[in-house]
Protein backbone atom coordinates (compact mmCIF):
# COMPACT_ATOMS: atom_id res chain seq x y z
CA UNK A 1 0.00 0.00 0.00
CA UNK A 2 1.22 3.65 -0.63
CA UNK A 3 2.29 5.31 2.27
CA UNK A 4 0.59 8.28 0.91
CA UNK A 5 -2.62 6.17 1.61
CA UNK A 6 -2.07 6.42 5.21
CA UNK A 7 -3.42 9.77 6.16
CA UNK A 8 -5.59 12.24 3.99
CA UNK A 9 -6.21 15.81 4.40
CA UNK A 10 -9.91 16.34 6.59
CA UNK A 11 -10.55 19.42 3.98
CA UNK A 12 -9.84 17.23 0.65
CA UNK A 13 -12.25 14.55 2.18
CA UNK A 14 -14.71 17.42 3.07
CA UNK A 15 -14.50 19.21 -0.52
CA UNK A 16 -14.86 15.20 -1.73
CA UNK A 17 -18.23 14.55 0.24
CA UNK A 18 -19.16 17.92 -0.91
CA UNK A 19 -18.81 17.88 -4.83
CA UNK A 20 -16.81 20.32 -4.73
CA UNK A 21 -12.98 17.98 -5.03
CA UNK A 22 -11.07 18.71 -8.01
CA UNK A 23 -10.36 15.56 -11.06
CA UNK A 24 -7.17 15.05 -8.74
CA UNK A 25 -8.48 15.15 -4.79
CA UNK A 26 -11.24 12.40 -6.26
CA UNK A 27 -9.10 10.45 -7.55
CA UNK A 28 -6.81 11.02 -4.26
CA UNK A 29 -9.90 10.14 -1.82
CA UNK A 30 -10.67 7.04 -4.13
CA UNK A 31 -7.47 5.85 -4.14
CA UNK A 32 -7.27 6.40 -0.10
CA UNK A 33 -10.35 4.37 0.37
CA UNK A 34 -9.87 1.67 -2.12
CA UNK A 35 -6.21 1.07 0.05
CA UNK A 36 -7.76 -0.22 3.23
CA UNK A 37 -11.44 -0.94 4.56
CA UNK A 38 -11.00 1.44 7.51
CA UNK A 39 -10.53 4.02 5.22
CA UNK A 40 -13.83 3.32 3.62
CA UNK A 41 -15.45 2.96 6.69
CA UNK A 42 -13.97 5.96 7.74
CA UNK A 43 -15.28 7.67 4.36
CA UNK A 44 -18.64 6.40 4.50
CA UNK A 45 -18.69 7.69 8.47
CA UNK A 46 -18.10 11.14 7.12
CA UNK A 47 -20.75 11.19 4.38
CA UNK A 48 -23.43 9.39 6.91
CA UNK A 49 -22.57 12.75 9.18
CA UNK A 50 -22.73 14.38 6.29
CA UNK A 51 -26.03 13.77 5.33
CA UNK A 52 -28.14 14.13 9.57
CA UNK A 53 -26.13 17.52 8.84
CA UNK A 54 -27.66 18.26 5.59
CA UNK A 55 -25.04 21.25 5.03
CA UNK A 56 -26.95 22.12 0.93
CA UNK A 57 -24.29 22.97 -1.81
CA UNK A 58 -24.97 26.82 -2.52
CA UNK A 59 -23.30 29.34 -4.04
CA UNK A 60 -23.08 31.81 -1.63
CA UNK A 61 -21.45 28.83 1.09
CA UNK A 62 -17.63 28.42 0.26
CA UNK A 63 -15.99 24.91 0.60
CA UNK A 64 -14.17 26.39 4.33
CA UNK A 65 -17.47 27.29 5.63
CA UNK A 66 -19.23 23.57 4.13
CA UNK A 67 -15.57 22.30 5.77
CA UNK A 68 -16.63 24.04 9.46
CA UNK A 69 -19.63 23.18 9.66
CA UNK A 70 -18.46 19.52 9.09
CA UNK A 71 -15.97 19.74 11.38
CA UNK A 72 -18.35 21.36 14.05
CA UNK A 73 -20.55 18.11 13.33
CA UNK A 74 -17.67 15.71 13.75
CA UNK A 75 -16.72 16.99 17.00
CA UNK A 76 -20.22 16.39 18.27
CA UNK A 77 -20.47 12.61 16.93
CA UNK A 78 -16.64 12.27 18.30
CA UNK A 79 -17.96 13.71 21.72
CA UNK A 80 -20.46 11.41 21.79
CA UNK A 81 -18.56 8.35 20.98
CA UNK A 82 -16.15 9.14 23.65
CA UNK A 83 -19.08 9.47 26.16
CA UNK A 84 -20.19 6.01 24.99
CA UNK A 85 -16.59 4.75 25.34
CA UNK A 86 -16.11 6.27 28.72
CA UNK A 87 -19.66 4.57 29.67
CA UNK A 88 -18.24 1.06 28.86
CA UNK A 89 -15.51 1.45 30.73
CA UNK A 90 -17.32 3.01 33.74
CA UNK A 91 -19.65 0.07 33.22
CA UNK A 92 -16.52 -2.35 33.26
CA UNK A 93 -14.97 -0.84 36.55
CA UNK A 94 -18.38 -1.11 38.63
CA UNK A 95 -17.77 -4.53 37.49
CA UNK A 96 -15.01 -5.34 38.77
CA UNK A 97 -15.31 -3.29 42.10
CA UNK A 98 -18.67 -5.23 42.44
CA UNK A 99 -16.87 -8.65 42.05
CA UNK A 100 -13.98 -7.54 44.77
CA UNK A 101 -16.52 -5.91 47.01
CA UNK A 102 -18.39 -9.77 46.91
CA UNK A 103 -15.23 -11.15 47.10
CA UNK A 104 -13.72 -8.80 50.16
CA UNK A 105 -16.92 -9.50 51.94
CA UNK A 106 -17.40 -12.84 51.95
CA UNK A 107 -13.76 -14.08 51.96
CA UNK A 108 -12.41 -11.19 54.11
CA UNK A 109 -14.98 -9.01 55.34
CA UNK A 110 -16.77 -12.08 56.90
CA UNK A 111 -13.72 -12.84 59.10
CA UNK A 112 -13.59 -10.96 62.51
CA UNK A 113 -11.32 -11.64 66.22
CA UNK A 114 -12.51 -9.58 68.90
CA UNK A 115 -10.81 -9.09 72.29
CA UNK A 116 -13.18 -7.38 74.66
CA UNK A 117 -9.91 -6.45 77.34
CA UNK A 118 -10.77 -4.84 80.90
CA UNK A 119 -13.61 -3.70 79.39
CA UNK A 120 -17.32 -4.34 78.55
CA UNK A 121 -17.37 -4.36 74.56
CA UNK A 122 -20.46 -4.55 72.27
CA UNK A 123 -19.46 -5.68 68.08
CA UNK A 124 -22.16 -5.96 65.50
CA UNK A 125 -20.55 -8.99 63.58
CA UNK A 126 -20.42 -8.98 59.99
CA UNK A 127 -24.05 -10.93 59.68
CA UNK A 128 -25.70 -8.51 61.59
CA UNK A 129 -26.16 -9.85 64.35
CA UNK A 130 -24.69 -8.34 68.47
CA UNK A 131 -22.01 -10.16 70.64
CA UNK A 132 -22.27 -7.69 73.97
CA UNK A 133 -18.67 -9.31 75.26
CA UNK A 134 -18.13 -9.34 79.25
CA UNK A 135 -14.72 -8.63 80.45
CA UNK A 136 -11.43 -10.46 79.32
CA UNK A 137 -13.57 -12.35 76.63
CA UNK A 138 -13.18 -12.87 73.23
CA UNK A 139 -14.38 -14.68 69.97
CA UNK A 140 -13.64 -14.96 66.44
CA UNK A 141 -16.05 -15.08 63.71
CA UNK A 142 -16.41 -16.77 60.16
CA UNK A 143 -19.72 -16.32 57.50
CA UNK A 144 -20.13 -15.38 53.81
CA UNK A 145 -21.33 -17.27 50.94
CA UNK A 146 -18.64 -19.65 50.77
CA UNK A 147 -19.69 -21.21 54.32
CA UNK A 148 -22.38 -23.04 55.51
CA UNK A 149 -22.56 -21.99 58.85
CA UNK A 150 -21.67 -19.05 60.22
CA UNK A 151 -19.43 -20.17 63.17
CA UNK A 152 -18.16 -18.64 66.38
CA UNK A 153 -14.99 -19.59 68.78
CA UNK A 154 -15.33 -18.00 72.31
CA UNK A 155 -13.65 -17.67 75.38
CA UNK A 156 -15.12 -16.21 78.65
CA UNK A 157 -18.63 -14.93 78.31
CA UNK A 158 -21.09 -13.08 75.64
CA UNK A 159 -24.29 -12.30 75.36
CA UNK A 160 -25.97 -12.60 71.76
CA UNK A 161 -28.41 -11.73 69.73
CA UNK A 162 -28.15 -13.61 66.20
CA UNK A 163 -29.47 -12.30 63.17
CA UNK A 164 -32.36 -14.63 61.63
CA UNK A 165 -30.31 -16.81 58.94
CA UNK A 166 -32.48 -20.25 58.32
CA UNK A 167 -30.16 -21.12 55.76
CA UNK A 168 -26.57 -20.19 57.48
CA UNK A 169 -27.52 -21.91 61.35
CA UNK A 170 -25.48 -19.60 64.35
CA UNK A 171 -22.91 -21.93 65.98
CA UNK A 172 -20.53 -21.02 68.93
CA UNK A 173 -18.21 -23.29 70.24
CA UNK A 174 -16.50 -23.05 73.54
CA UNK A 175 -14.87 -25.98 75.08
CA UNK A 176 -16.42 -28.97 73.54
CA UNK A 177 -19.62 -27.66 73.83
CA UNK A 178 -21.10 -26.38 70.49
CA UNK A 179 -24.62 -23.94 70.58
CA UNK A 180 -26.37 -23.95 67.78
CA UNK A 181 -29.29 -21.12 66.66
CA UNK A 182 -31.18 -19.36 63.89
CA UNK A 183 -31.99 -16.25 65.26
CA UNK A 184 -32.30 -15.73 68.66
CA UNK A 185 -30.87 -13.77 72.48
CA UNK A 186 -28.78 -16.14 74.74
CA UNK A 187 -25.74 -15.61 77.33
CA UNK A 188 -22.54 -18.29 77.03
CA UNK A 189 -20.72 -18.07 79.76
CA UNK A 190 -17.07 -20.72 80.46
CA UNK A 191 -15.19 -20.67 83.22
CA UNK A 192 -12.91 -23.58 82.16
CA UNK A 193 -14.69 -25.84 84.27
CA UNK A 194 -18.45 -25.35 82.92
CA UNK A 195 -20.23 -23.66 80.32
CA UNK A 196 -23.91 -21.93 80.87
CA UNK A 197 -26.28 -21.73 78.69
CA UNK A 198 -28.92 -18.97 78.92
CA UNK A 199 -31.65 -18.35 76.48
CA UNK A 200 -33.81 -14.75 76.42
CA UNK A 201 -35.49 -15.68 73.66
CA UNK A 202 -36.01 -18.07 70.71
CA UNK A 203 -34.65 -21.84 70.43
CA UNK A 204 -31.38 -22.71 71.30
CA UNK A 205 -29.76 -26.20 70.76
CA UNK A 206 -27.17 -27.07 73.35
CA UNK A 207 -25.07 -30.76 72.81
CA UNK A 208 -21.25 -32.11 74.02
CA UNK A 209 -19.74 -35.30 72.91
CA UNK A 210 -22.34 -37.53 74.57
CA UNK A 211 -24.93 -35.62 74.48
CA UNK A 212 -27.76 -32.40 73.47
CA UNK A 213 -30.57 -31.06 75.00
CA UNK A 214 -33.18 -28.11 72.95
CA UNK A 215 -33.82 -25.03 75.32
CA UNK A 216 -36.69 -22.24 74.86
CA UNK A 217 -37.08 -18.93 76.85
CA UNK A 218 -36.32 -19.27 80.31
CA UNK A 219 -34.25 -21.87 80.56
CA UNK A 220 -30.70 -23.03 81.38
CA UNK A 221 -28.30 -25.28 80.79
CA UNK A 222 -25.09 -26.29 82.75
CA UNK A 223 -22.80 -28.37 81.27
CA UNK A 224 -19.26 -29.63 83.07
CA UNK A 225 -16.65 -31.25 81.22
CA UNK A 226 -17.42 -34.69 80.24
CA UNK A 227 -20.61 -34.77 81.26
CA UNK A 228 -22.90 -37.78 80.24
CA UNK A 229 -26.18 -36.43 80.55
CA UNK A 230 -27.30 -32.68 80.12
CA UNK A 231 -30.43 -31.52 82.06
CA UNK A 232 -31.78 -28.08 81.25
CA UNK A 233 -34.09 -26.27 84.08
CA UNK A 234 -35.68 -22.60 84.71
CA UNK A 235 -33.51 -19.42 84.97
CA UNK A 236 -35.06 -17.77 87.82
CA UNK A 237 -34.53 -13.81 87.27
CA UNK A 238 -31.63 -12.25 85.10
CA UNK A 239 -28.86 -12.17 86.93
CA UNK A 240 -26.68 -13.36 83.32
CA UNK A 241 -26.40 -9.93 81.61
CA UNK A 242 -25.38 -7.42 84.81
CA UNK A 243 -22.16 -7.35 82.74
CA UNK A 244 -23.80 -4.75 79.68
CA UNK A 245 -27.40 -3.67 81.81
CA UNK A 246 -25.74 -2.85 85.47
CA UNK A 247 -29.19 -4.67 86.83
CA UNK A 248 -29.08 -7.90 88.79
CA UNK A 249 -32.89 -8.76 88.41
CA UNK A 250 -34.12 -11.50 90.89
CA UNK A 251 -37.16 -13.44 90.65
CA UNK A 252 -37.55 -15.84 93.14
CA UNK A 253 -33.81 -16.38 92.56
CA UNK A 254 -31.82 -18.47 94.93
CA UNK A 255 -29.38 -16.49 97.18
CA UNK A 256 -26.89 -19.02 96.22
CA UNK A 257 -26.97 -17.68 92.54
CA UNK A 258 -27.11 -14.06 93.78
CA UNK A 259 -24.04 -14.23 95.70
CA UNK A 260 -22.59 -16.08 92.94
CA UNK A 261 -23.42 -13.17 90.25
CA UNK A 262 -22.10 -10.68 93.31
CA UNK A 263 -18.42 -12.56 93.35
CA UNK A 264 -18.68 -11.99 89.64
CA UNK A 265 -19.66 -8.54 89.62
CA UNK A 266 -17.48 -6.79 92.61
CA UNK A 267 -14.56 -9.71 92.34
CA UNK A 268 -15.66 -10.31 96.38
CA UNK A 269 -15.32 -13.45 98.35
CA UNK A 270 -18.89 -13.59 99.85
CA UNK A 271 -19.52 -17.16 101.85
CA UNK A 272 -22.52 -18.41 102.80
CA UNK A 273 -21.43 -19.89 106.06
CA UNK A 274 -24.50 -21.56 106.53
CA UNK A 275 -26.13 -23.97 103.98
CA UNK A 276 -29.59 -23.46 104.72
CA UNK A 277 -29.41 -19.85 103.80
CA UNK A 278 -28.37 -21.23 99.90
CA UNK A 279 -31.82 -21.98 99.11
CA UNK A 280 -33.68 -18.87 100.39
CA UNK A 281 -35.40 -16.84 97.64
CA UNK A 282 -35.39 -13.61 96.90
CA UNK A 283 -37.35 -11.11 94.43
CA UNK A 284 -35.78 -7.85 93.68
CA UNK A 285 -33.83 -5.05 91.02
CA UNK A 286 -30.51 -3.50 92.13
CA UNK A 287 -29.18 -1.07 89.95
CA UNK A 288 -26.24 0.47 90.63
CA UNK A 289 -25.83 -0.14 93.80
CA UNK A 290 -22.65 -0.88 95.32
CA UNK A 291 -22.15 -4.31 96.80
CA UNK A 292 -22.72 -3.15 100.67
CA UNK A 293 -26.25 -2.07 99.62
CA UNK A 294 -27.32 -4.82 98.12
CA UNK A 295 -25.71 -7.05 101.09
CA UNK A 296 -27.76 -4.49 103.93
CA UNK A 297 -30.52 -5.12 101.58
CA UNK A 298 -30.01 -9.01 101.72
CA UNK A 299 -29.43 -9.18 105.52
CA UNK A 300 -32.74 -6.86 106.28
CA UNK A 301 -34.61 -9.58 104.08
CA UNK A 302 -33.56 -12.70 105.39
CA UNK A 303 -32.96 -11.64 108.94
CA UNK A 304 -29.66 -13.27 108.55
CA UNK A 305 -25.87 -11.97 109.92
CA UNK A 306 -23.50 -9.84 107.70
CA UNK A 307 -19.64 -10.74 108.99
CA UNK A 308 -16.70 -8.33 107.22
CA UNK A 309 -13.68 -10.12 107.50
CA UNK A 310 -10.03 -10.12 106.25
CA UNK A 311 -10.91 -10.76 102.80
CA UNK A 312 -13.99 -12.48 102.82
CA UNK A 313 -17.86 -11.71 103.65
CA UNK A 314 -19.77 -14.42 105.37
CA UNK A 315 -23.32 -14.42 105.68
CA UNK A 316 -25.01 -16.17 108.78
Amino acid sequence: MDKNYTNINDDVLAKYLLGEATLAEIEQVEAWAASNQDHRKQLEDFRMILEKSKLQIDDSINEHQALERLNIRLKKETRAISYKFVLRWVAVIAIIFSTGLFFYNNLIGNKIDVNSGGETLTQVLPDGSTAILNKQSSISFVGGFFNKTRDVKLKGEAFFKVSADKSKPFIIRVNDVRVTVVGTAFNVKSNGEAVVVIVESGVVKVNNQRDSVRLIAGERVEVIQNQVHLIKGKNQGKLYNYFYTHELICDGTALADLVEALNEKFKSNIVIANPALKMLRISTTFKNNSLKEILDVISETFKIKVEYGQGIIKLK
